[in-house]
């Protein structure tokens, strides 16, 4: 196994999952990066999910498609298109292309947003000792109303087919609930539950050996409409 230098993320070599503020997870505190502010605007730009075969209207969202050479140290963009799962894995909105609004150059090249995808594809190559990947990445706004209640695993308890997820936390305001679940994958025994309840904390964990799920989030007052702003990040 090779110990990196920074953070936990290494773990991920003998452990399922990690858990933690980015500082100690990613072993950089990006809360204190100059466009650390900028990063958390990205998610009141974001459009409505109009692919919830539940009718909810929850949901707002973009999504953006890169490559990491882990040899060169470089991302690269990819092709905006749609987004597909199979049924099998996403039993509620899987089976149709999603078109889902893509990322804009601001989000690209939003320098935040750049550390935590190259964090993560140093971090993963030498847990894996692959240096080429391909990665989803998907900016959440889970919205919960007096009316509506927010539901950031809409699909329930499954697994996205990639080998490592990431789900870095923005920011949430005004909300209750969002524990989210980690399952053995053929015992479905608990693996791990927690809250991302604090900007930049993160879990990370090996999709390919759990599944996950994350419970609805509901403002704390009748007044108040509640959000939870993710950053799910999949490395395959």
């Amino acid at each position: 196994m090779t110990t990196l230098a920074y953070g936990t993320i290494h773990n991920l070599a003998d452990e399922r999952f990690v858990c933690g503020p980015c500082a100690e997870v990613l072993g950089v505190d990006l809360t204190r990066e100059p466009q650390w502010a900028a990063f958390q605007d990205i998610f009141n730009h974001l459009q409505q999910d109009q692919y919830m075969s539940d009718g909810g209207t929850y949901r707002q969202r973009r999504f953006g498609r890169f490559t990491f050479d882990a040899r060169r140290d470089e991302l690269e963009l990819q092709p905006h298109g749609p987004y597909t799962q199979p049924k099998y894995f996403n039993p509620l909105n899987g089976g149709l292309e999603r078109h889902f609004a893509p990322l804009t150059a601001n989000i690209v090249a939003n320098p935040v947003f750049q550390r935590i995808l190259q964090l993560l594809g140093r971090g993963y190559s030498a847990v894996e000792a692959v240096s080429s990947w391909k990665i989803n990445t998907y900016f959440n706004r889970i919205i919960a109303r007096s009316d509506e209640i927010g539901k950031p695993v809409p699909e329930g308890m499954h697994r996205d087919g990639v080998k490592f997820s990431c789900l870095f936390m923005a920011q949430r305001a005004s909300c209750n609930g969002g524990e989210t679940s980690l399952i053995d994958l053929i015992t479905h025994q608990p693996v791990f539950k927690g809250t991302l309840d604090q900007p930049a904390k993160c879990i990370l964990f090996r999709d390919d050996t759990v599944l996950h799920d994350t419970t609805p989030i509901v403002p704390v007052t009748k007044r108040k409409i509640g959000y939870r702003d993710v950053l799910v990040v999949e490395f395959y």
